[in-house]
């Protein structure tokens, strides 16, 4: 159903806009399968490429519904901008989480007990089912993902590391931050004190009884510990302005499919391209749908040939004779140390690279200090500006 267009994604938006109000915040967390997800928008995988930007979602909703009756579903939209913001003032979490998966990975290809959980093969029925749903279909309901992750942790006693890694790689819409912190607050370790524990009469009630969980679980979490402090926030790097006094050029990826339609309007570009490092999502074992899905869906937005190798990159940029490049500035993730490394191959050629974050970015990461429901207070600051920026177009 993932179309990689955004004539596909806008469609879905338009048809699911007019259910996103009391209803879907009286619905959301019933998972009826792969073939009966009416009550969740299922926007995600085209959200997370940015190929429905957070703003255009919560701006097409606000067309049918108020601000108080959509506030559930804007608040879902608004979590994963939390969790970005989040481990952007905070990248050690990310480093930290790395470091561990490389040494867990190794051990994983001989634990006879991680191969049963990827493979479906448990003998616990609901979650053989939805390690089946995540390969087969790369979704899942978001209550199933939070099951899945507790019984993961909690009953098979298996590394969270190796679930997040999991699940980044065979998700649509899985994203470093909110995958890498939904997990660590599954276990545990997000908000101290607080884990999320998968209980049977739950499942059951959510899942309108498909599975009823007759296999014994978990009824006490781990007690995980971590060795290091609770990392300090650090202060967010604003954004590089964009010189006029440049021959420039626009670079387009899939971490934001939306950048040409906001970062044109700041400069002049004497040329556009569409980046997108295949070799980087091979070394992770991201799975080859998902690769798919993004490549193409950025190569439909651009309309342009989609490079995978900085070589290619920097012959465009020579060819077109570009003194700098503007892009979007990567999030905490895969993309810094991408990013990074094609910066340094271009200023071999004397080409600077400036990177830039929406002001919806700008304006909400700097309030993801602390829990969602304190950033939430800044939500109805972004829906004002929201307004204004309509109300100037």
């Amino acid at each position: 159903m993932y179309a990689p267009t955004k004539e596909a994604a806008h469609r879905a938006l338009i048809d699911f806009a007019p259910q996103a109000g009391r209803g879907y915040a009286a619905g959301r967390n019933y998972d009826h399968g792969p073939d009966g997800r009416q009550n969740v928008s299922q926007l995600s995988p085209w959200i997370r490429i940015r190929l429905l930007p957070e703003w255009e979602v919560v701006r097409t909703v606000l067309e049918t519904h108020s601000a108080a009756a959509a506030s559930k579903f804007i608040d879902e939209v608004c979590w994963r901008t939390y969790w970005k913001g989040w481990l952007q003032l905070r990248p050690s979490v990310w480093d930290a989480y790395r470091a561990d998966l490389a040494q867990l990975l190794e051990a994983s290809r001989e634990d006879a007990a991680y191969l049963r959980a990827v493979e479906g093969r448990t003998g616990i029925e609901c979650f053989d089912g939805w390690a089946d749903e995540l390969v087969t279909h790369n979704y899942l309901h978001n209550h199933a993902r939070m099951w899945y992750a507790s019984i993961w942790i909690h009953t098979l006693k298996l590394p969270w590391q190796l679930g997040a890694d999991w699940f980044l790689r065979h998700l649509l819409d899985g994203d470093p931050a909110s995958n890498t912190l939904s997990w660590r607050w599954v276990a545990g370790l997000h908000t101290l004190g607080k884990t999320y524990l998968a209980r049977a009469d739950n499942i059951c009630k959510y899942t309108g009884n498909r599975f009823p969980v007759s296999e014994g679980l978990a009824n006490q979490p781990l007690d995980l510990q971590e060795d290091a402090p609770r990392p300090a926030t650090r202060k967010l790097m604003p954004s590089e302005p964009i010189p006029s006094d440049l021959r420039l050029g626009l670079l387009v990826t899939e971490e934001d499919l939306s950048a040409h339609e906001w970062l044109r309007p700041q400069a002049a570009f004497a040329a556009t391209a569409a980046y997108f490092p295949k070799d980087s999502y091979q070394t992770l074992r991201v799975a080859p749908r998902v690769v798919d899905f993004r490549q193409q869906a950025l190569s439909n937005v651009t309309s342009r040939e989609v490079f995978e190798q900085p070589r290619q990159l920097l012959d465009w940029a020579v060819q077109h004779q570009l003194q700098g490049i503007a892009t979007v500035k990567a999030t905490t993730g895969h993309w810094p140390g991408i990013l990074a490394k094609l910066q340094a191959a271009l200023a071999e050629k004397g080409i600077k690279l400036f990177t830039v974050r929406h002001w919806w970015d700008e304006a909400l990461f700097p309030h993801a200090t602390h829990g969602f429901f304190r950033f939430k207070k800044a939500i109805p600051n972004a829906l004002e500006e929201l307004a204004r920026n309509q109300a100037a177009e």
